[in-house]
């Protein structure tokens, strides 16, 4: 089911984490002005929960005693059915852009975008609670994130013609 997931730009991806990130807690006006960027409402769900993930993993990477803390390099998404299936980063592109732009924000600012970013992350919410409760990085291994709004069909091959 490749043809159900759009094909966007660097820039346009680059936009996205800009308008996501300007403000962390005006959900409903990001969606808006995402929606103007793109029209399809599953482009906007993979904009609005991919980004913050992209840059929360960017961040837990960088978190003093992450050195020994095993990240994830999946995420799931939900069948039909409710079972959840795991996939490689990689599969999902909006993915490879945003880590790309968090790993240079991180490093060159602003502040204020990986931190907004970061905030919405469920990765870094896993960290700070675990961190909140005493517990320490050292030898963590970090589940993947599960997309609750994206479908599995999404990122699966597309089935190839029966040759008779």
């Amino acid at each position: 089911m490749e043809d159900l997931m759009e094909a966007l730009s660097s820039d346009l991806i680059y936009q996205a984490v800009k308008i996501l990130g300007a403000q962390p807690d005006a959900e409903d006006a990001v969606e808006a002005q995402v929606r103007l960027l793109v029209q399809d409402d599953l482009t906007v769900r993979r904009l609005a929960d991919v980004v913050p993930e992209a840059f929360g993993l960017v961040l837990a990477s960088h978190l003093p005693g992450a050195e020994n803390m095993t990240l994830p390099h999946t995420f799931c998404a939900q069948e039909e059915d409710g079972e959840w299936v795991e996939f490689p980063m990689r599969r999902e592109p909006i993915f490879v852009v945003a880590a790309d732009i968090a790993q240079h924000t991180f490093h060159n600012g602003p502040r204020a975008l990986i931190q907004n970013l970061a905030s919405r992350s469920s990765l870094l919410s896993a960290i700070n609670k675990a961190l909140n409760a005493g517990g320490s990085l050292d030898g963590t291994t970090l589940g993947p994130p599960s997309f609750f709004g994206l479908p599995a069909a999404l990122y699966q091959p597309a089935a190839s013609p029966a040759t008779p």
